[in-house]
């Protein structure tokens, strides 16, 4: 299935198997981890990686936003990976996407990549390092805060699938009980896994689609 609901925090969240969630309550599409310009970086130091990323990104942005059409959406950090000559190919890509949808609300929560690069230029406004929207308090940096459900990315979570004798690293969603993860958006990000805490809830995001998973079905 490529969407499902999960109630979190008395509110609906629908997770799509695009690595995005959409607030309907809020009409707002959360992503996480876009990280814009990264292939660029990469090669300009050397490493050989494909090209197109970023309109393949925009391009899942563009199907995510017909889809549900919200009224805002909500970067939680990293919107790009870093430094950029300002004739940069992607730079007039993400700009030329950002005019296309100039009825979209875009907001930015600024992550530890973003500092390297003025954001306003894409069009997205930085509304700081920690954005409240009760009951979430959306954030790039993980971590529990009182008296809210936090909402954040950094980390790239992934989890581990068995086939028989073979593991597969995938993206996931992963929600415990007083704060959530998002899976990294961007194409070339990559995995980190954690220790399951006592009643997570998971769901991984495989080639066929969303898959929820128990804390058991994770035991190594």
């Amino acid at each position: 299935m490529n969407e499902m609901r999960l109630e979190i925090a008395g509110e609906s969240l629908e997770l799509h198997a695009e690595r995005a969630a959409y607030w309907r309550h809020a009409k707002c599409l959360l992503v996480a981890d876009v990280h814009f310009g990264k292939g660029a970086v990469l090669r300009r130091a050397g490493i050989t990686v494909p090209t197109g990323q970023t309109l393949a990104d925009l391009g899942r942005l563009d199907d995510l936003i017909a889809h549900y059409q919200p009224a805002q959406l909500i970067v939680l950090g990293d919107l790009v990976h870093g430094t950029a000559p300002r004739d940069a190919p992607w730079i007039g890509q993400v700009s030329a996407w950002r005019q296309r949808h100039a009825d979209v609300d875009m907001r930015l929560i600024a992550g530890n990549h973003d500092r390297h690069f003025d954001t306003r230029r894409l069009g997205f406004e930085m509304v700081g390092d920690a954005l409240a929207m009760p009951p979430f308090l959306l954030r790039h940096e993980p971590g529990a805060v009182a008296g809210s459900y936090v909402l954040a990315g950094h980390v790239h979570p992934g989890t581990t699938l068995r086939d028989g004798w073979r593991r597969h690293r995938v993206p996931a969603f992963r929600f415990a009980d007083d704060a959530g993860l998002l899976p990294s958006f961007g194409t070339l990000t990559g995995l980190h896994e954690t220790p399951v805490q006592p009643g997570e809830r998971i769901v991984a995001v495989t080639p066929g689609g969303l898959l929820p998973l128990g804390a058991a079905s994770r035991r190594e």
